[in-house]
């Protein structure tokens, strides 16, 4: 039965959309506006070599690229999808069942004949789902873009730099599903996920800066998955994938786990 996965994709269709077609847009109007603004981006890629610009807009993916088409399209793609990124794994998964808590329809909720753990399983999976756009949608636009400019990349990098995306979208919004779970208040778990979510993007955009916090950025999720460590192993680091995936694992069973065992004062 995948009667509530169904429904809420329906529903959430225009949601979905918004932050996959938002990024490949912007790439789009790179590649078409690259011949007339070239010498401006190229001023732009000088610039974020800045450590203070990579600070604050975290791994550009610059590294070994040079100032060339590659090197922007991942400095804007890149920029692009991890505010989208923060955003959506951030906000979304937060408020899953925000609808039903603000309304008081919890009690509807618990009457459906599926386990709990199966109707929030399946709700997280709408926002899985729909995240597979990012990949879906972005690795065509950035290989075809490149062709408009009569650029060379490696299309193995592109694919694995997408799929890594997709992974952290994965993680953070467990991460962020489990706050939910944890205090079911829209307030609550969002000020939590803020602090976890955001807390997360800052250690790791603030470590370039402060050496003290460099040591602890192994424990932001957006650590990894770097353009720089993709280009490095040629694919997706192994042991990156088992760490993002593990975290993302073990979040999601916590929330599922919480969810179906938790008393509810109905």
């Amino acid at each position: 039965m995948v009667n509530v996965y169904l429904k809420n994709l329906r529903k959430s269709w225009l949601t979905g959309f918004v932050g996959p077609v938002t990024v490949a847009s912007f790439v789009s109007l790179i590649a078409m506006s690259w011949f007339s603004m070239q010498e401006t981006i190229l001023d732009r890629l000088e610039q974020m070599n800045n450590p203070i610009f990579q600070a604050i807009l975290g791994d550009m993916g610059l590294e070994g690229f040079g100032l060339t088409w590659e090197a922007a399209m991942y400095m804007y793609a890149g920029g692009t999808m991890n505010i989208v990124l923060v955003v959506v794994a951030f906000v979304i998964p937060a408020r899953l069942l925000s609808t039903e808590i603000d309304k008081k329809a919890l009690d509807m909720v618990l009457s459906f004949p599926i386990p709990r753990w199966k109707y929030l399983l399946e709700k997280f999976s709408v926002y899985l789902t729909f995240n597979f756009l990012f990949p879906i949608l972005l690795i065509p636009t950035m290989i075809g873009a490149s062709m408009f400019v009569g650029a060379e990349v490696d299309i193995i990098l592109i694919i694995s730099f997408n799929i890594g995306a997709w992974f952290t979208l994965f993680a953070v919004g467990a991460v962020s599903l489990l706050c939910h779970t944890v205090f079911l208040d829209s307030s609550k778990s969002l000020a939590a996920a803020g602090i976890l979510v955001l807390g997360q993007y800052f250690l790791e955009s603030m470590g370039g800066l402060i050496p003290v916090i460099s040591d602890f950025q192994f424990l932001s999720l957006f650590h990894y998955f770097k353009i720089g460590a993709i280009q490095s192993a040629g694919m997706l680091p192994l042991n990156e994938l088992v760490i993002v995936f593990a975290v993302g694992i073990l979040a999601l069973s916590s929330a599922l786990y919480i969810f179906h065992k938790r008393e509810f004062a109905i």
